[in-house]
């Protein structure tokens, strides 16, 4: 079937795939139909117990037999290959990280409103989406090594428009860009290592990515607190992204392309030594046979053009569920509010009380910090634990951090100063406005008292009242002191551990593994672009709902959407640890 449809000679598929030419002719010889070939549009022939699936896959695929004297190697050849590509991940998240401290700098600087904060963080996350969006396409026609170059030249682009910006609208195009790099980076390097891994690194090298997303954050974070107390300190923040982005795509311009997509285009002794190079061995026969028969269904559809492709994709229950599931993950990871934590954390940190400016921004550090840390136990457990087990268990510790990021809000809220109800000109003193907190979540009102934990006045500053006598020793807008601030600190700590730990890494991995090649590069455009879309939704949202439902109460939102996809996966996600990428689509039939 695969050299019919690829116009291929049948002495070519067999010198290419088997390593003993079979004396029959492979048209002619009946045997029975392999376990890959099995139809989509067929789900009653196929097994639905992934349990046994799992089982006859750590049978047959020599890949994963440990005894096996063809067993792939952990290569250095690999380990560069998936270190150079997931600088694309440590961009990543570097510049979705490093605007939370270059926010407090630029507010300073430009003297931003927060519908201005809210575009300068939100504009990013909508050109990542569209790049996300377009990535698919790109990949699927250049190719998953020119895609990734190109995300280096945006992220290279971007960064130095920041650098150089005089004025708001430059800085919202220089996020633009860089948004445009990140989007094509989320999308297409968790697949680029995929196709390139074995089965039996490929969970720990995809969880790679994820944890160089976290790293990123925590280098951002650093960076943030070094230059927090220079002049337009945010100039470096925002620029020194270009000198990783500059040698990720001089580092891809010496790798392959991945062997699957070499395949796919009909360069098979490109893929053969492409596998040998990074498997570490010369027989690669079986793994380019199992390739081929996986390509063979995405060549028919491709064939047909994108719009038949996406008929087969409504017709497929498997593909459909494999798709919905992964949409799901992408979804919940953002609606669980981590990018409220990453983007706003410095912000966050104000609202507990943390005045200081410097103070607030290298305390950040601290969840950017358990962030990087608890992605790299995830990336070396990936493979010792079953990764439903690990998403279920660290999801429900998600949502107690949750919960518990909502509660140390709501301690704060009631400990702050009370505020007198005489000499208070805010609008509500007295009645709605009871403490500091109450007090300065109204953006134009000023809490002022002899000191931080005294009672005080709310008011709205003018001329002749602006809370400068003599006596007035605090001056509170925005943050408030409180005798608790450090719960904040203390439940991000333990939201993100679990986060990071779970579905943070785990829902780019299983993203990355759960499609057949024939429709792999879409799906993972889509799921990548619905990944950023709620990342957009939180973050143009998340200032506007600590104000019309308190800053607890926008956290206990997030608990309850969580709890909802937390329910979602214990009951159809599936198990997919150990399954070889061209067979992993049988656990959705």
């Amino acid at each position: 079937h695969y050299y019919i449809t690829n116009n291929l000679r049948l002495d070519e598929y067999r010198n290419v795939t088997m390593s003993t030419p079979s004396p029959e002719p492979l048209i002619t010889t009946p045997s029975p139909e392999p376990l890959m070939t099995t139809s989509l549009m067929e789900p009653e022939h196929q097994n639905s117990d992934s349990s046994s699936i799992q089982a006859s896959f750590t049978d047959e695929a020599s890949l994963l037999n440990p005894t096996s004297s063809n067993k792939p190697k952990l290569t250095l050849f690999l380990v560069l290959l998936c270190g150079v590509s997931t600088i694309g991940g440590f961009l990543f998240g570097y510049d979705t990280g490093v605007v939370s401290g270059a926010l407090i700098k630029l507010k300073q600087d430009f003297n931003l409103s927060p519908e201005q904060e809210e575009w300068i963080v939100g504009i990013a996350v909508a050109a990542a989406a569209l790049g996300a969006g377009l990535g698919g396409a790109i990949s699927n026609t250049l190719g998953r090594k020119p895609t990734i170059i190109l995300s280096s030249i945006f992220f290279t682009l971007g960064s130095a428009l920041l650098f150089s910006a005089k004025t708001f609208t430059m800085l919202i195009i220089g996020r633009v860009v860089l948004g445009l790099g990140v989007g094509l980076a989320s999308m297409v390097v968790p697949p680029y290592i995929a196709e390139s891994s074995p089965a039996a690194y490929r969970g720990k090298l995809v969880t790679a990515f994820g944890a160089t997303v976290c790293w990123g954050q925590f280098t951002a974070s650093l960076v943030d607190g070094a230059f927090s107390t220079v002049h337009e300190g945010w100039r470096w923040m925002l620029g020194i992204a270009t000198v990783p982005s500059i040698i990720m795509g001089l580092g891809m311009l010496l790798l392959p392309e991945s062997a699957r997509f070499l395949i796919q285009k009909g360069k098979f002794k490109e893929a053969e030594a492409t596998l040998q190079k990074i498997s570490g061995c010369d027989d690669v026969s079986a793994e380019l046979k199992e390739i081929g028969e996986a390509l063979s269904r995405e060549s028919e559809y491709s064939s047909n053009g994108f719009l038949h492709t996406v008929r087969e994709i409504s017709r497929s229950a498997p593909v459909r569920r494999a798709m919905a599931i992964g949409c799901a993950l992408q979804a919940f990871q953002q609606l669980g509010g981590i990018n409220t934590v990453m983007y706003y954390s410095t912000t966050m940190i104000k609202m507990a009380g943390i005045s200081d400016d410097s103070l607030a921004i290298w305390l950040s550090c601290i969840p950017s910090f358990v962030n990087a840390l608890f992605a790299f136990v995830s990336m070396v457990i990936i493979e010792k634990v079953p990764r439903r087990k690990l998403l279920l268990s660290t999801l429900l510790g998600t949502i107690i951090g949750l919960a518990l990021l909502g509660g140390a809000y709501f301690s704060i809220s009631k400990t702050t100063a009370l505020v007198t109800s005489t000499n208070s000109t805010c609008p509500g003193s007295g009645t709605v406005i009871l403490n500091c907190g109450a007090c300065v979540s109204n953006s134009d009102c000023v809490f002022c008292s002899t000191d931080k934990s005294s009672e005080g006045r709310c008011i709205l500053p003018t001329v002749s009242d602006n809370c400068t006598e003599p006596d007035i020793k605090y001056r509170a807008q925005d943050v408030c002191y409180s005798p608790y601030s450090w719960t904040i600190i203390a439940a991000m700590v333990f939201y993100i551990a679990m986060f990071a730990t779970g579905i943070g890494t785990l829902a780019w991995t299983i993203n990355s593994e759960i499609y057949p090649m024939w429709v792999r590069g879409y799906a993972l455009s889509i799921s990548t672009m619905t990944n950023w879309l709620f990342n957009l939704l939180i973050a143009f949202t998340f200032l506007d709902l600590t104000r019309i439902l308190t800053k607890y109460g926008a956290f206990w939102l997030y608990t309850g959407i969580t709890v909802v996809g937390w329910i979602i996966f214990y009951f159809k996600l599936p198990e997919t640890r150990g399954v070889p990428l061209e067979r992993v689509e049988q656990l959705f039939s």
